[in-house]
């Protein structure tokens, strides 16, 4: 779908590219066969009405209006997008209002079916109702209107909870794709996405929180997140944090034996590098007491392949001259039945850091002194 739409304005390509995607997890959640078939009429109409406007502009003629006008009466429209589905309170003449668009929006009136929806979203006038407002803001979302995609959008990602969703939305708040940059919006979606439980998510969260991307820096929100990335497992993310642990200190408070724990987690899984990191760490007594036989151990087997084997085989002559026969033996002897237990992990676990995940940050170098 992305290639179908490239040709259209670059102002509709963030509100409908969200609204096809809204549009396939609401049909998903509903299995509704002719609600979905509305729902794909009306993304085509929207992207028919953009080519259209296109053909229009090449001729010369006014382009079509991207959002309504504000009537002395539609006291509900937001141009400005500022928290669409919250609630306005009002004089008592919002439910002679909310029949006066009614009436209007009946006879077709796109401007009236949009602020009628809305009304319907925030609860203007009438009793809060998602599918009524759906109903009424499909089809000025087909004719092109942004305010309504993007109303729509948020409809669907509320309701039905849709993780993707809510991050496309979080994201085009944040990076102001087809709406006014607000920031408290895109953190509100960004977080409901991440909420939701996906570790890439909650990384790329933590990421904003740690750059100011799009919300407010914050370093206690950027740890919260990561570590709750880290907590789903995936040993890339635990290496990640480790990392920050041991070596920054400007988005995490430098934790030497936090650093230990998450390296320890990511080399239960395999990864390379945090066996490497584990032995350098024993070796120079960092968040633990210095020892040279779990030294050995982790830096033997981080030697036996990946990108750190040269370091980790300085790393054990340092050590070697450090400990005895047996400590060596003993140190052997961990390492070998350390492989002999984690065969499967190996057999499954991508080389270390060979292919850094987008948006990654790399960190100083290990220092043996």
């Amino acid at each position: 779908m992305s290639n179908a739409i490239k040709h259209l304005h670059l102002e509709l390509v963030a509100a409908a590219a969200l609204f096809a995607v809204c549009v396939g997890a609401w049909a998903a959640a509903s299995g509704a066969e002719q609600a979905n078939a509305d729902m794909v009429k009306s993304y085509m109409g929207a992207e028919e009405a953009a080519r259209a406007g296109a053909a229009r502009n090449a001729e010369g003629a006014e382009p079509p209006r991207q959002t309504f006008g504000r009537g002395p009466e539609d006291i509900g429209v937001d141009n400005e997008r500022s928290r669409v589905l919250a609630p306005r309170s009002g004089p008592s003449r919002l439910s002679n209002l909310f029949e006066k668009r009614r009436v209007k929006a009946v006879k077709g009136d796109v401007a009236a079916q949009y602020n009628l929806g809305l009304m319907y979203a925030r609860g203007e006038g009438v009793e809060r109702d998602y599918k009524e407002a759906a109903k009424w803001l499909r089809n000025p979302a087909a004719q092109g209107y942004e305010l309504a995609q993007i109303t729509l959008g948020e409809i669907y990602a509320e309701e039905q909870g849709n993780a993707l969703a809510q991050h496309r939305i979080g994201e085009m708040y944040a990076e102001e794709k087809g709406v006014r940059y607000n920031p408290r919006e895109a953190e509100k979606w960004l977080r409901k996405a991440a909420e939701g439980g996906d570790a890439q998510l909650q990384f790329e969260l933590g990421e904003r929180y740690v750059n100011g991307k799009g919300i407010l820096q914050s370093s206690k929100e950027a740890e919260r997140w990561f570590r709750a990335a880290a907590s789903q497992g995936d040993a890339d993310m635990q290496f990640y944090l480790g990392k920050l642990y041991r070596e920054y200190g400007e988005v995490v408070v430098q934790d030497r034996e936090e650093a230990l724990i998450w390296f320890g987690r990511a080399a239960e899984q395999g990864h390379e590098t945090a066996r490497f990191n584990l032995g350098v760490m024993y070796l120079n007594g960092e968040g633990v007491q210095i020892d040279m036989v779990q030294a050995h151990k982790w830096l033997s087997l981080a030697a036996a392949s990946g990108s750190e084997k040269e370091a980790a085989l300085q790393g054990l002559k340092i050590a070697e001259a450090r400990m005895s026969a047996e400590q060596i033996k003993e140190a052997q002897r961990l390492a070998a039945e350390w492989l002999g237990s984690h065969k499967d992990v190996l057999k499954s676990a991508a080389p270390a850091e060979a292919e850094p995940k987008p948006g990654w940050r790399t960190g100083p170098k290990n220092r043996w002194d």
